[in-house]
């Protein structure tokens, strides 16, 4: 999933229309919205009872941002669960499913990055692997780098999709999106469960911390894209204490040597299905991090001392940041909270979308939600928080 920046907030400064529809597909990721067009990706249908998306097979919609009429849908052999970037013109986004191949590549099917004309939906190029591309890339310096579900980080050229390096790194990325800061790109890993810092230009290792050595059952670092802020990187991760239940731990590094500054029990939860840890999103030298045991800590960048905490129930989703004062996120129910800054709490709305592991979308006038059961949903910011 892709966050906006390295920070997390996902914020447009345009203006759109309201309207509901619903695209039938399982929408994972946010959208993303490039002049009057809203980008729009599913991953086929979701069973809501039972949570399992067997489909292979995903769409990508161009959805007119004021008034919510389709303008053009493209069919893929295979799940898509990348925000979609916009880049000279091209959408770009990443074929995979969670389902494994073997004991060491996640991914069946048709796996592979690809471009699309923004305008026409017309493919431009297409870049097959073997392993999922769950994770959304990341555009530096004319280059589409990705790490994927076959253990490996890799580098397109963005014009034509050829290949510009590669570097193999033996343990899979499931939905941890590669965070660009300057040269470097930080993303984690599963099997073993190691965090790395790569740089951009060649995928050298520049730091990893391999978290595999202290021997205990671990999970979510390859769900968790990090966020950055002020020289730390945050991510987190899962320990499993019984197949069951696990533990969700939010942790800190200094982001140019890789030296763990804190780390953060956040407490227990049974264990989901497919992500088990949604992202941080940092705002002001807090850390906001929800997880599945349903408590939405805030928490000091730089120390990781608890502020406050909200309880909204299970949720896979992250925060986002309205007008410098309120907190929005949803529950897996669907219920939308709107907090101050303090955690205290505004109003909550019981919404129709049930969220993916994402972000809210908010623009200077309105609030994107999407939803697993196909809905896309954008709303007026006044009916949340006044005018």
């Amino acid at each position: 999933m892709f966050e906006g920046g390295p920070q997390h907030i996902y914020y447009v400064p345009i203006k759109t229309g309201y309207f509901m529809l619903n695209v039938t597909g399982a929408i994972v990721v946010p959208p993303t919205i490039y002049g009057d067009l809203m980008y729009v990706v599913t991953s086929g249908v979701m069973n809501m009872t039972t949570g399992e998306m067997n489909e292979l097979m995903g769409c990508l919609f161009a959805i007119n941002i004021s008034n919510g009429q389709v303008v053009w849908v493209d069919k893929f052999p295979n799940q898509i669960m990348t925000t979609p970037l916009v880049y000279n013109n091209e959408v770009i986004i990443g074929l995979g499913n969670a389902c494994f191949l073997n004991a060491t590549v996640r991914g069946t099917g048709e796996n592979a990055v690809i471009a699309v004309n923004a305008t026409s939906g017309e493919v431009i190029w297409n870049y097959t692997t073997l392993g999922e591309d769950m994770p959304t890339p990341v555009i530096y310096r004319g280059m589409v780098i990705e790490a994927n579900g076959n253990g490996e980080a890799f580098a397109l050229n963005a014009d034509n999709g050829k290949l510009v390096w590669q570097k193999y790194f033996g343990s899979y990325d499931s939905m941890s999106s590669p965070l660009l800061v300057g040269n470097i790109i930080y993303f984690g890993t599963a099997n073993p469960y190691v965090f790395w810092a790569i740089d951009a230009d060649n995928g050298t290792i520049i730091w990893d911390y391999n978290f595999s050595t202290t021997g205990l059952t671990l999970g979510g670092l390859d769900d968790s894209s990090p966020a950055y802020y002020d020289g730390i990187v945050v991510t987190s991760y899962t320990v499993h204490i019984s197949n069951t239940i696990m533990s969700d731990f939010l942790v800190a590094f200094n982001a140019s040597n890789g030296r763990m500054l804190w780390y953060l029990n956040e407490g227990n939860a049974p264990i989901p299905r497919y992500l088990e840890s949604p992202p941080p999103v940092i705002y002001n030298g807090i850390v906001y991090h929800d997880s599945p045991a349903g408590i939405l800590y805030a928490v000091n960048v730089t120390n990781g001392k608890v502020i406050w905490e909200f309880l909204t129930g299970p949720t896979v989703s992250n925060v986002d940041i309205v007008y410098n004062s309120y907190i929005l996120i949803q529950s897996r129910e669907g219920t939308l909270y709107v907090l101050k800054l303090n955690g205290h709490m505004v109003k909550s709305v019981l919404t129709p979308v049930i969220p993916g592991p994402g972000n809210l979308l908010v623009t200077r006038n309105s609030v994107i939600m999407v939803g697993l059961n196909g809905i896309i949903d954008v709303i007026p910011i006044y009916a949340l928080i006044g005018s």
